[in-house]
């Protein structure tokens, strides 16, 4: 990794530093919560068989889970590869949990035939807003950062032709 905080050179915020080390970690260990709902969800396994349609709400949830950390390996491989598409990637990511809340509530709350609001205990709400909250602060940050800017580059057309300008103007 990079840690440097600028470029002598010009100065720019650039590289694995600053701010952008925490969205950084929170993606790094993202995945360890999906596995550990995938883990939980086969230890209650028969919990939801023991449910009338329980087992729809069982496959729904472990698909839309897995789905979610397809989703977060594919924004760990962009963020450590500095792809420019990684700020897309991570805002995408958020829209996509969002979506997997709802998504998540109203197939629980149809299958067994329950209040969406009965699913969410004491101190649960703040516990599924929270990573919301936060993905949406750190989502506007991954667009107007100027490090995130500098450093999320390869792949990049205009990437590629700033460095053929570079290169053409220190002849």
């Amino acid at each position: 990794m990079n840690a440097q905080n600028n470029n002598p050179a010009g100065g720019k915020l650039k590289g694995f530093g600053g701010w952008l080390i925490l969205p950084m970690i929170g993606q790094t260990l993202s995945p360890i919560y999906s596995l550990s709902t995938l883990g939980n969800n086969l230890k209650i396994r028969d919990q939801f068989a023991a449910l009338p349609n329980g087992m729809v709400a069982y496959y729904g949830e472990n698909i839309l889970t897995l789905a979610m950390l397809t989703l977060q390996v594919v924004t760990i491989f962009a963020l450590y590869s500095k792809s420019h598409l990684f700020p897309r990637l991570f805002l995408i990511q958020w829209l996509a949990l969002i979506a997997y809340i709802v998504l998540d509530t109203g197939l629980v709350s149809a299958v067994l035939n329950i209040p969406p609001g009965a699913l969410f205990k004491d101190g649960e709400m703040g516990r599924t807003l929270g990573p919301i909250v936060a993905g949406g602060i750190w989502s506007l940050y991954m667009f107007k950062s100027e490090r995130v800017r500098n450093t999320f580059v390869r792949g990049s057309l205009s990437h590629g032709v700033a460095r053929h300008l570079e290169a053409n103007s220190e002849r």
